[in-house]
């Protein structure tokens, strides 16, 4: 049962109510038992709420809840719906699911559930007892995607995955062959992320965080040293190359551009190409360069 999780909203919707004195006291009463697990008491506060006000479309839900608790189910559906009807919750939607669950409803069960994760649902499908009457059903593998597709969508975005062949933990070498030192580079935040770990073997260690940004379309880094350097990038993927570049100011304000640049060799190796420019990009002067081994 959801009920752990779903408390933390009905202490937010006790503080909105609060501020509403011609429904506080009612509300804030049905609150004050649905918290106390006093699902009875809950179901007729919640229900009495409806009634003087039947746009409240948070007591719908939580008269819902304290029905579902109960194991009225098809009372709760009929609530969940009242919800749905006045705000699109996706969490009622998901409610009426495992209600139609309960009730030994396969087909309705999926078509809320599937409703629900469509729009911005993202519960954990295959834990969650109240589906254990649908799990075996061949149409719950699909649900789980669906599910994770919500819950992790950069894992399933082409753009957010462009910079993924620089995962992994690397010795990485200069020119001249020798070990500058090693990076790992790892995943964070369901995947929409790549968080850089430098360790340089003269000394100095350094961080970056990358990532693709749908609404610019765009990606970025943002790095900083232990010995305080910070660089800011932002740059594409093209031509199978990663393609940053950037400003620096130094004290007298003078500008210095920088252009940084990933190419995958092959699965196991990776060159890190660093420029700068000082006249405006007529000219430009390698800072490193750097090929990436993969530590097996």
């Amino acid at each position: 049962m959801r009920l752990i999780l779903f408390c933390l909203f009905v202490f937010a919707a006790a503080s909105v109510f609060a501020q509403q004195p011609a429904a506080s006291v009612k509300m804030s009463a049905a609150n004050e038992l649905y918290l106390q697990q006093k699902f009875e008491e809950a179901a007729k506060a919640f229900g009495e709420v409806t009634k003087d006000e039947p746009r409240n479309g948070r007591a719908w839900y939580f008269l819902g809840m304290s029905l579902h608790s109960l194991k009225r189910y098809n009372d709760a559906i009929a609530a969940f719906k009242q919800n749905v009807s006045i705000a699109g919750n996706p969490l009622a939607m998901y409610n009426i699911a495992c209600g139609y669950s309960q009730l030994g409803d396969p087909d309705s069960s999926f078509e809320w559930l599937e409703k629900s994760l469509k729009a911005g649902a993202a519960p954990n499908i295959e834990t969650d007892p109240d589906l254990e009457n649908i799990r075996k059903d061949v149409r719950f593998k699909k649900m789980v995607e669906i599910a994770d597709r919500t819950r992790r969508p950069c894992m399933y975005s082409v753009e957010a995955r462009q910079f993924d062949f620089w995962l992994g933990d690397w010795d990485v070498l200069n020119l001249a062959g020798k070990k500058a030192g090693t990076n790992s580079i790892q995943l964070f935040s369901n995947g929409c992320g790549l968080m850089e770990n430098w360790v340089g073997t003269q000394g100095g260690d350094g961080k970056s965080i990358n990532f693709y940004d749908p609404g610019t379309k765009k990606w970025y880094q943002s790095w900083i040293g232990s010995a305080g350097g910070a660089l800011r990038y932002s740059g594409t993927f093209e031509n199978g190359a990663m393609r940053f570049d950037g400003e620096t100011f130094g004290p007298d304000g003078k500008r210095t551009l920088q252009r940084l640049t990933f190419f995958k060799i092959d699965e196991n190796t990776v060159r890190q190409l660093a420029e700068t420019s000082t006249d405006e990009g007529k000219t430009w002067s390698v800072s490193y360069d750097f090929k990436y081994v993969r530590r097996k």
